[in-house]
């Protein structure tokens, strides 16, 4: 026997982590409609399946306890069980996808996996029998004895030829643990008692969820010996056994009927026809449809590790410096020949290239945008769970799900957006007296939107909440020491309900296991910063808050303006570019020793690059005069504008992002590096680490 080497064993089990994450975020939606739902088959039919999966996948794997505990809770996805614990059911597969999920987190890290006791005892309650004997059960589940026209020929003729032939019904014990096991030792009791004729079930997927084995049993034995026989401790509860005596009417020929079955057969077009197909045929036929469907989705979808896609991207990167210097060296060989005839045939190829080399890129990028629905499906579960530990009656409301993101950008945003959500609930959403008494309905919504906004995603978490208390966040901040007093003064609307991201601010007026010790805010809005995205809130007290998460669309390359001060070459992304205009120095005026100038019906702080942290010790030529008229980008992100004052603009260009190892670049100002055709080195300036850098600055970035 040959085993997979270790790099192929790695990469199964990456491969076995990635569908098991999707398994159990099926199981969390399938566990969430039973809650809505608890009669509804075809969910439950899609959590067997599912934990088939898992539990088949994790042996071959070599995670043993995953697979046994999965084994183990498969014996509760029976449409019996379902009935009868109608009211929990959900809440143990909701239960058995927490468990899961903690195993998996242990197996990626190379640690012991929990010991999943909890879900142990909840499966052992629900498959808990009374103790009502075995006469009342017998009566639970009734032997029906429906042989097949072929199986009742079989019967009649041993019958004919002398034998004794009784119709034996094995009630198994529910408790057994191992279900395939305990049919298998019932069926062998069966077998070591005559010969069986007739069996149902006679084996494969449903005999480990069957309660009652019938069979046909020709045998020379006694019935007291047979019902001895098949009591099989701990596997048989009771034994039911009835003799078959002679048919009335004279059989067939046995050749008759099989040529009669096999025309029927072939005339309806099915090959075979087993007993077990038959008896399941209409339990399960919904099942089969979408096991077929899910084959034709497997073969029109190929799983490809995301480095390898990144792997293309740099080299379409490379490429695309490559066409910045190919059209380089063609403008400066027009220049020089003005009158060659290859000029027209370069400018040709050059173009074709140009058009190929677009195209390449947008596929490359298709293949890596993912809709935000994958990172949507998460929340209706924490919704839920904050929704019950707080006793509150919370809803969700999902719009933009196809809206497309970087693969990269959308992992990243998973754990900002939760903690976000998990607010919304826990603080934003009031108590059920709070909104009676407001006026309210009882139910809360939160509200998820996406869309794209040019080159930028925006994603929107909104809530009909109480809303965020200006005063309050004001209070709490001067309290903790972040603005002192004086400051507070000078600070507007939307700056006051800015503070909420300060580390260690918080407004809720008790801690819970949720939130409410002010750490999470902070932390979203580096997240997203470090995405080089930005954060916008809006709040109405009594109406509700919304977060307005912008990010870029990929972070592989952007269109970017490019611009020189002191003779370095910088650029910002085109999407945060308002507006370009000049000023002179007169019109620049000094608030609070800090220069602003006026647009129109605006005040906007001017941003002088040498003037900012890590800017200044490169750029000794900033404390120079500037030119009686200069250049003012003026740049916004998250409802924040400012002016930027550059010495030159040299034109639009797409750029690639590049990992360059700098001082300068590490930055938080800076959010990246491209290489331009002509090996010149381009700063991309990270507009929100920009403004919140003013932000800092008391008196900047006012607005009139």
């Amino acid at each position: 026997m040959s085993f997979p080497s270790d790099e192929h064993a790695s990469e199964l089990r990456d491969l076995f982590f990635e569908s098991a994450e999707e398994i159990l975020q099926g199981m969390n939606e399938a566990g969430l409609a039973l809650e809505e739902h608890p009669g509804d088959a075809e969910q439950l039919r899609h959590v067997r399946r599912a934990v088939h999966t898992l539990k088949g996948d994790s042996a071959a794997c070599g995670y043993r306890h995953l697979s046994e505990l999965a084994h183990e809770f498969e014996d509760v996805l029976t449409p019996e069980l379902a009935q009868q614990h109608a009211g929990s059911i959900a809440e143990v597969i909701l239960t058995a996808a927490d468990t899961f999920h903690e195993m998996l987190a242990a197996y990626r890290s190379d640690l012991q996996p929990p010991s999943g006791e909890a879900l142990r005892e909840r499966i052992t309650s629900l498959l808990k029998k009374p103790h009502e004997g075995a006469a009342e059960r017998t009566s639970e589940i009734r032997a029906q004895f429906k042989w097949t026209e072929y199986e009742r020929l079989t019967i009649a003729e041993a019958i004919r030829k002398g034998d004794a032939v009784y119709n034996v019904a094995l009630h198994l014990d529910r408790q057994a643990p191992l279900p395939a096991a305990a049919f298998e030792l019932a069926r062998r009791a069966l077998e070591s008692a005559g010969k069986v004729v007739a069996l149902r079930p006679e084996g494969g997927v449903y005999a480990e969820r069957t309660e009652l084995i019938e069979a046909a049993l020709s045998t020379a034995q006694a019935p007291e010996w047979i019902q001895t026989h098949c009591q099989v401790p701990l596997i048989v509860d009771a034994v039911f056994i009835e003799r078959l005596g002679a048919p009335n009417a004279s059989p067939r020929d046995l050749l008759d009927i099989l040529l009669e079955s096999e025309a029927a057969a072939i005339s309806s077009g099915i090959k075979g026809t087993s007993a077990e197909t038959s008896s399941h045929a209409e339990e399960e036929p919904r099942e089969s449809a979408a096991s077929v469907g899910m084959a034709h989705a497997a073969e029109n979808s190929l799983r490809v590790d995301a480095a390898r896609i990144d792997t293309v991207m740099n080299l379409v990167g490379e490429m695309i410096i490559g066409k910045s210097m190919l059209q380089r060296a063609v403008a400066e060989f027009e220049r020089q020949h003005t009158r060659d005839p290859l000029r027209a045939r370069f400018s040709d190829a050059l173009a074709f290239q140009s058009r190929v080399l677009g195209e390449l890129q947008k596929s490359v990028m298709k293949i890596r945008m993912v809709p935000v629905e994958q990172l949507f499906r998460r929340f209706p579960r924490i919704i839920r769970d904050v929704a019950r530990l707080r006793n509150k009656d919370i809803g969700l409301e999902v719009a933009g799900q196809s809206t497309d993101l970087d693969k990269g950008i959308l992992d990243a945003l998973a754990e900002p957006l939760a903690h976000l959500v998990r607010n919304a609930a826990d603080h934003g959403i009031e108590s059920t007296a709070e909104r009676q008494s407001a006026g309210k309905p009882v139910r809360g919504t939160i509200r998820l939107n996406a869309y794209h906004d040019g080159d930028e995603v925006v994603i929107e978490i909104s809530d009909d909440g109480g809303g965020l208390d200006r005063e309050k966040i004001v209070r709490r901040a001067i309290e903790r020491g972040i603005i002192t007093p004086e400051e507070s003064l000078r600070l507007n609307e939307t700056e006051s309900l800015q503070l909420i991201f300060a580390a260690g601010l918080s407004t809720a007026d008790e801690v819970t296991e949720i939130s409410g010790r002010g750490v999470g805010l902070d932390v979203v809005k580096t997240a997203i910063e470090d995405l080089k995205g930005s954060v916008e809130l809006q709040s109405r007290p009594g109406h509700g808050t919304t977060f307005r998460l912008s990010v870029p669309l990929t972070l592989a390359s952007i269109q970017a303006l490019l611009f020189r001060v002191n003779e370095r070459l910088y650029a910002v992304p085109i999407a945060s570019v308002g507006e370009i205009t000049r000023i002179v120095e007169e019109e620049v005026h000094c608030v609070d020793d800090h220069e602003v100038f006026q647009l129109r019906d605006q005040v906007l702080t001017l941003v002088r690059l040498g003037r900012l942290e890590r800017f200044a010790s490169r750029t000794p030529q900033a404390a120079k005069a500037q030119s009686k008229r200069a250049f003012v980008i003026v740049i916004g992100t998250a409802g924040r504008r400012f002016g930027l004052a550059v010495d030159s603009l040299m034109g639009e260009e797409e750029l690639v992002i590049k990992a360059l190892e700098d001082e300068l670049i590490t930055s938080p100002l800076v959010s990246g590096a491209s290489i331009l055709g002509d090996g010149t080195v381009v700063l991309i300036l990270n507009v929100p680490a920009v403004i919140s850098h003013l932000s800092r600055i008391p008196a900047v970035g006012a607005t009139a």
